[in-house]
C-alpha cells in the first residue's frame, strides 16, 4: 500500500504515473482540505475533488481541476444577474458541491461524504481529507487584510504582497477515522511535488499525522516542487518566501527534514545534493521531476518503487 499526501496539481500528476504500475486499490490519498471554502452557500473542497475526479476519470487534465467537458451555464448566469461569482464552478461540478453541502447539513463528516462519493463514482482508491474539521489557509497581506487562500489565488490571482500565511483552526484539527490505520498499513508514504506551504503544510501540521511521520520517517519520502529558484507551478515560491524559507530544493528539504528519510530533487539541481544531505541528513536523489506526460511520471514512479 502506498499513501500520498496531496494538493491539487503536482501530486495528482505523479499519482497518474503510479496508477500505470499499481492497482488503485493499493493507493491511499490524504488530500489537503485547508483550501475548502463556502461559495454561494455551497461547500467546495477543491483538492479533494481533484483527486475524486482523477480516479473517476472525470478530471480535466488540461487544467488539473474541474470536470472535463463541463459547461458553465449556471456560473455564467450568476454573472449575468450580478451575483458575486469570482469562483467559477462547472455545472457537473456544482452537483458534487450540492451533494456534499446537503450531507454536511445532515450531519455527515467530510470523510464520510468523500467515502460515499468514492462509491458513487466507482473509485477503488482510499481517499481521505486530511481533517474532518473545517480548517482553512489564510493569507495576511502587507495591507493587513486577512483573506482565504482561494481569494488570494483565484480572485486576486496571487497579485498581492504577503506578510504571513497561517492555517486557521489547525490546532484543533482531527484526522478522519481510519486515517492513521491507513498510514500504518502503508509500505511507503509520499509527499508529492505540491506546494509545501498551502497544499502539504496543512496536512503535516496536523498533530497526529506529524507525530506518525516523525516515528516512521524511514517510510516517508518527498519530491521537491522547486527547481532552481522557481516553483514548477503555482505560488509555492511566493509563499515559501513569505514564511522565511529559501526558495530552493534545500529550502523545501528543511521544511520536511523531520518527517522524511529520502528527498528527490530535479536533475538540474544535482549539484545541491551534498549541501542538502549535509544540512538535513536526508538521503537525496536527483531525477527528472517535470511531468510533461504520464510517461515522465511513470518513470519516476518506477524509480521510487525500486528505491
Amino acid at each position: 500500500m502506498i499513501t500520498f499526501l496531496s494538493g491539487g496539481t503536482g501530486t495528482p500528476k505523479l499519482i497518474q504515473g503510479f496508477r500505470r504500475i499499481i492497482n488503485d486499490n493499493q493507493i491511499n490519498i490524504i488530500a489537503n482540505s485547508a483550501d475548502d471554502i463556502w461559495i454561494n452557500g455551497l461547500y467546495v473542497s477543491p483538492d479533494v475533488d481533484t483527486i475524486l475526479y482523477l480516479f473517476s476519470g472525470l478530471l480535466d487534465v488540461s487544467k488539473y481541476w474541474g470536470i472535463k467537458g463541463d459547461t458553465y451555464i449556471t456560473s455564467d448566469f450568476l454573472n449575468q444577474i450580478e451575483c458575486k461569482n469570482w469562483f467559477s464552478l462547472g455545472d457537473k461540478d456544482l452537483a458534487i458541491h450540492l451533494y456534499r453541502t446537503q450531507k454536511i447539513r445532515e450531519g455527515m463528516k467530510l470523510s464520510e461524504i468523500t467515502r460515499c462519493l468514492c462509491e458513487k463514482l466507482d473509485i477503488d482508491a482510499n481517499i481521505l481529507p486530511c481533517s474532518d474539521n473545517h480548517i482553512e489557509t489564510r493569507i495576511i497581506t502587507e495591507e493587513g487584510e486577512d483573506i482565504h487562500f482561494q481569494e488570494f489565488w483565484v480572485k486576486l490571482k496571487g497579485e498581492v504582497n504577503i506578510k504571513d500565511v497561517y492555517i486557521k483552526q489547525i490546532e484543533i484539527a482531527e484526522v478522519p477515522d481510519k486515517l492513521l490505520e491507513s498510514l500504518e498499513q502503508s509500505d511507503l508514504v509520499i509527499i508529492g511535488p505540491s506546494n509545501p506551504i498551502t497544499s502539504i503544510g496543512p496536512i503535516i501540521k496536523i498533530k497526529e499525522i506529524n507525530n506518525w511521520m516523525k516515528r516512521n520517517k524511514e517510510k516517508c519520502i518527498a519530491i521537491s516542487p522547486i527547481i532552481g529558484k522557481k516553483a514548477i507551478s503555482g505560488p509555492a515560491a511566493q509563499l515559501m518566501k513569505a514564511k522565511g524559507h529559501e526558495v530552493t530544493a534545500l529550502g523545501v528539504s528543511e521544511i520536511y527534514k523531520d518527517l522524511i528519510s529520502t528527498f528527490i530533487i530535479d536533475q538540474k539541481d544535482s549539484a545541491e545534493i551534498g549541501k542538502i544531505t549535509q544540512t538535513t541528513g536526508i538521503e537525496t536523489l536527483a531525477e527528472n521531476i517535470v511531468f510533461k506526460s504520464e510517461i515522465d511520471a511513470t518513470e519516476l514512479s518506477k524509480i521510487i518503487l525500486k528505491h
